[in-house]
């Protein structure tokens, strides 16, 4: 051991005396010793530790006190989301803990109390080996909740606490575990997900064979699928799955993959990625790679467009023919057509709900999303779709042309056949702005265009449930008014038209709720208005919401 000091000693002269530097975190560890300091965050290290640079330009490392983030990957991402590259007050709160190199404080952010957001929205839990400071109440307050609500890491809990701690039993999800919603088992769905009973599994997937699940956020329509479920497993869903990034789990969801398969493609990405997915056809049968194909993906997609490449019809402008061939029932079709009076177009796809057909259910209509369109791009939906509304030769010119406005459309058909067909298609995006004439004020119509009369003629005869019972033809209008509103896609001008006590704060909590997770059920809308305090908002307006 003396020689082992001597030679320590040796070098540390030397080192003196020749000016080598020595590696060191002088400039890193400096204690904070001032209260509420502002400082700006270089980089997060992890879900609860981040480096800032201090006023005087010194660097130090600050842990989010009374927190622990437990690795999980979510905490990272948030952390870094919120506090990377933002200025910061960080503050002691009165109680003391030492931690080496580490300053342990509260972290705020134009006034949030990351600390304790980290632990409300589910992405830390408690550090009990901290002194439990002046904010340990409102800790565990924000613990009991997410735990409660199942926030975050607490969806992997399994009533005792031992997925948090790293010992989850098989049946649970890992931080980086996905299903693929689209090709999971019914066993897989059943197990892995919370709160999914084997009937609701057997919906899951009853709905995706008639329907793929184009977002996460589709899950919602599927009958009986909560937005409690839908919170409590939505950072586990997936309705594509990267081939170069997913894991032996992810990857065992794919139709239950063998794992032969799997390790097979493990070692493939181990060398080279994937440039496309046909290449897993050197890997995997060719009819085992035709049932996942369209569900999969050499980069991480969000979304995917699953519709059918034919087969697919316009509800206010296919005929008979191309409606049951898009799998409408025959008397359901009937009714469609039945209901396209006085020049007026569907604007949602709900719309079809309130005709009070025979024996269709809103869930039967959620089946058919992918099979019928309420608007049809001129620009990039399928031969067989236009064809379904202008006849072969003529959709086969559209095809051939780039139009750049609907009005293009002009040069291929005539004047009366656009006027026919020129409020259910679109060119990029539908740019019609409605108001719902079932809701709206005479002055909100006035905005409209809509004439004095008309308006007067229109209001005196709500509500307006279909568009046989319109007391006047709308087609000069039928771009400016709606029936129902779609609160997942309607502007803000339609929202506010819905009246009764809607503001515009509310208009913008709407907007906002719906750009995170879109509304899956009328439920789930009621439960909404209720959180903003508008319940009587709600139930003046219920008749005239729908979801799609």
């Amino acid at each position: 051991m003396n020689i082992y000091k001597k030679i320590l000693s040796f070098m540390l002269i030397i080192s003196i005396t020749l000016g080598f530097n020595i590696p060191t975190y002088s400039k890193e560890i400096n204690q904070i010793t001032e209260n509420n300091v502002s400082a700006k965050v270089l980089q997060v290290l992890d879900g609860d530790t981040i480096k800032v640079e201090l006023p005087n330009k010194d660097t130090a490392y600050v842990k989010l006190k009374g927190i622990d983030a437990k690795g999980f990957d979510t905490s990272y991402d948030y952390l870094t989301s919120a506090l990377l590259g933002q200025n910061v007050t960080l503050i002691n709160d009165g109680s003391s803990y030492s931690g080496g190199k580490f300053n342990y404080m509260l972290v705020y952010l134009n006034g949030r109390n990351i600390n304790n957001e980290m632990v409300q929205n589910g992405y830390a839990v408690i550090d009990n080996k901290q002194n439990k400071g002046g904010t340990y109440n409102s800790l565990l307050a924000s613990q009991n909740n997410a735990k409660s609500d199942l926030l975050g890491m607490w969806r992997f809990e399994d009533k005792n606490y031992s997925s948090i701690t790293g010992s989850s039993g098989s049946n649970l999800l890992q931080t980086n575990d996905k299903i693929n919603i689209n090709t999971a088992t019914r066993d897989q769905l059943e197990k892995h997900l919370k709160g999914v009973s084997t009937e609701l599994a057997r919906e899951i997937i009853k709905y995706r064979e008639k329907n793929p699940f184009s977002n996460i956020q589709e899950i919602k329509f599927v009958n009986g699928f909560t937005k409690k479920i839908y919170d409590q497993n939505k950072h586990a869903l997936t309705v594509s799955t990267n081939i170069n990034t997913a894991n032996e789990f992810e990857l065992k969801t794919l139709n239950n993959m063998s794992d032969a398969n799997i390790t097979k493609i493990l070692n493939k990405r181990s060398k080279n990625d994937f440039s496309y997915t046909g290449q897993l056809i050197d890997i995997i049968s060719r009819d085992e790679y035709n049932k996942i194909s369209d569900f999969i993906s050499v980069e991480d997609k969000s979304s995917i467009d699953v519709s059918k490449s034919s087969g697919r019809a316009n509800i206010s402008l296919s005929n008979k023919t191309y409606l049951t061939g898009a799998d409408v029932p025959y008397y359901f079709a009937d009714d469609i057509i039945s209901y396209r009076k006085n020049g007026y177009t569907y604007k949602t796809l709900m719309e079809l709900s309130k005709l009070g057909s025979r024996n269709i259910i809103e869930q039967d209509i959620h089946y058919l999303e992918d099979n019928l369109n309420v608007f049809t791009n001129l620009n990039t939906d399928n031969l067989n779709e236009l064809t379904a509304i202008f006849g072969k030769t003529t959709a086969e010119k559209i095809k051939n042309k780039t139009l750049y406005n609907k009005t293009d459309l002009k040069d291929i058909i005539s004047l009366s056949d656009y006027d026919k067909v020129k409020d259910a298609i679109y060119v990029n995006k539908n740019e019609d702005i409605y108001v719902n004439i079932n809701t709206a004020t005479k002055e909100q119509m006035y905005a409209q265009g809509i004439p004095t009369n008309e308006t007067y003629h229109l209001m005196n005869n709500r509500p307006i449930r279909n568009a046989s019972q319109l007391p006047l033809n709308v087609s000069h209008i039928n771009n400016k008014i709606s029936l129902y509103t779609n609160i997942n896609t309607a502007s803000r001008t339609e929202l506010l038209s819905l009246n009764n006590g809607i503001n515009s704060l509310l208009v913008d909590n709407i907007i906002k709720y719906r750009e995170q997770d879109n509304f899956g059920s009328l439920e789930e809308v009621e439960e909404f208005f209720k959180n903003n305090n508008a319940s009587n908002v709600y139930d003046k307006i219920k008749s005239y919401i729908v979801i799609r």
